[in-house]
């Protein structure tokens, strides 16, 4: 599998990664102290005492983000009496939930930020932990139809990432577009996912729908449950491509056998659902990009829909659209 943005080996089977994820951001035997440094404390006040390390070559994230700082001073988007929180949003290669701060091999960071510029994002990528550089838009997708899409910008480098995702029914490796898909860290607990397994614990769903699907995850933790067909639908081309994205590296955990593009999508935002994928298997998996008001027109009804909306949306449309599945859960 190849990254569909730097085209390298970033895409990984989520077997594989899965296999060694808990010492990826390890420190080794010979890693420095951690620095600990004042994340609100102005850069000119900061200590100059991290270093990576010697053995392994790590950095704890706290240099790289120091670092980072260093060349925004430099280039005039950022002054000294800034701190480390002014850099951005730095987001791990693989997130999962850690009891400990990381350390940081090449490549492994992606940091969204605002007021960045080409030169800067360009600069930073001389950091070697540094893998890519987003310029924020906001959140990026579909948020109201009636204000259209937008989508971050990626300056330098490439913004594939992923989350490891962990159920009771077991575990997946979601990737992500970080520049076109919004951000959801990793959590101990992850609310949302056990609200999925209190629905299939409580009772099988042989159909599901997932509405605002985004890259999958839920849709793939019901297939993971059980579900002999989960429907998986959105408004943002983006999303819909970041799905069929997991579906090949998952494909080994799914217990996918074969994954077909039917249809191909016909614009950034979907209007009437077309089918871009399908995979078959343990569980039918369709791929649908489109407007859930159209959506069941096409897939048909399921037993269950569930509908996670971006924070504060109006979810009363969708739950119309929705009304012929059996059960309706706002996540």
């Amino acid at each position: 599998m190849k990254c569909p943005t730097c085209e390298k080996d970033c895409l990984q089977p989520a077997a594989q990664v899965l296999s060694g994820i808990d010492s990826l951001y390890m420190a080794c035997p010979r890693c420095p102290p951690e620095p600990n440094l004042d994340k609100g404390a102005p850069l000119r006040e900061l200590p100059r005492t991290a270093n990576r390390c010697p053995s392994c070559g790590r950095a704890p994230l706290d240099l790289v983000m120091l670092e980072a700082l260093d060349v925004m001073v430099e280039c005039g988007i950022r002054d000294a009496g800034e701190s480390l929180r002014s850099v951005g949003t730095p987001l791990v290669e693989i997130g999962f939930p850690m009891a400990y701060p990381p350390r940081l091999g090449g490549r492994s960071l992606i940091i969204v930020g605002d007021r960045l510029t080409g030169e800067a994002a360009s600069r930073l990528m001389e950091i070697p932990e540094i893998k890519g550089v987003i310029q924020s838009a906001g959140i990026p997708g579909v948020v109201d139809r009636s204000r259209g899409s937008r989508e971050g910008e990626l300056l330098a480098g490439c913004d594939l990432r992923a989350d490891l995702v962990q159920s009771a029914f077991g575990d997946l490796l979601i990737y992500k577009s970080q520049a076109r898909i919004h951000i959801e860290f990793s959590r101990q607990g992850a609310p949302k996912v056990r609200i999925v397994e209190s629905l299939f614990f409580g009772g099988a769903f042989k159909e599901v729908v997932d509405g605002y699907c985004g890259p999958g995850t839920l849709g793939l933790v019901c297939a993971l449950a059980g579900a002999k067909r989960v429907v998986l639908n959105d408004i943002w081309l983006p999303a819909v491509e970041n799905v069929m994205m997991n579906l090949e590296a998952n494909r080994d955990l799914l217990g996918i056998q074969e994954i077909q593009r039917p249809e191909a999508a016909v614009s950034l935002v979907g209007g009437s659902p077309v089918l871009v994928g399908l995979a078959t298997g343990d569980c039918r998996i369709e791929v649908y990009h489109g407007d859930l008001r159209k959506l069941f027109h096409r897939a048909g009804p399921a037993d269950l829909c569930l509908i996670d909306p971006f924070p504060g949306s109006d979810t009363r449309e969708a739950e119309r659209a929705c009304s012929s599945c059996r059960k309706i859960v706002i996540i």
